[in-house]
């Protein structure tokens, strides 16, 4: 038995050649923009689902984003996916940044992109209900199942990203 000391493997932060700010940082800041823009087309599929359901028209919701961003539909629905690309940039800088938020395994990724689902509720569709005029309970009732969609499509993506990030940095031990 040799009592000489192998080379530590790798932490799942850092690669090779790489600093431990820009390993995992800088993939889970790109796969929270990636999947909070497949979560917000995805949300905005369930919108058009509903309001299909309860016979609105279905661009009833961008229309009326657009309308008080001084725009139309089109206008509206690029403000849904910025304010979507928005959040996922946050939401990957919070899984990389804040320690107990760190994603180690798909589960906890899509139980934090739910969580950030519910917390958009509050802080988005109140907010939007108030200025546009529109009950608060009536948008948050019909903004519920989206949102919850769009949390778990970002889960899903981050926590894919970031638990494949996390075998592939680290070197295996018969390597070291």
């Amino acid at each position: 038995m040799s009592t000489e000391r192998r080379p530590r493997a790798l932490s799942s932060r850092q690669g090779k050649g790489q600093g431990p700010e820009t390993a995992t940082g800088s993939r889970a800041i790109k796969f929270g923009l990636i999947g909070s823009l497949a979560g917000t087309m995805a949300m905005d599929l369930v919108m058009v689902a509903e309001s299909l359901i309860i016979g609105e028209p279905v661009d009833g919701f961008v229309a009326l984003i657009g309308s008080v961003v001084g725009g139309g539909v089109l206008v509206g629905v690029v403000a849904h996916l910025l304010m979507g690309s928005l959040l996922g940039l946050l939401f990957g800088t919070a899984i990389y940044k804040v320690r107990f938020l760190n994603i180690e395994s798909m589960r906890k990724g899509v139980w934090l992109g739910v969580l950030a689902g519910l917390v958009t509720i509050p802080l988005g569709c109140v907010p939007v209900a108030i200025v546009t005029g529109v009950p608060i309970i009536e948008m948050v009732s019909f903004s519920f199942v989206p949102h919850l969609v769009w949390g778990a499509v970002l889960g899903v993506v981050a926590g894919y990203a970031m638990h494949s990030g996390l075998r592939s940095a680290e070197v295996p031990a018969s390597h070291c």
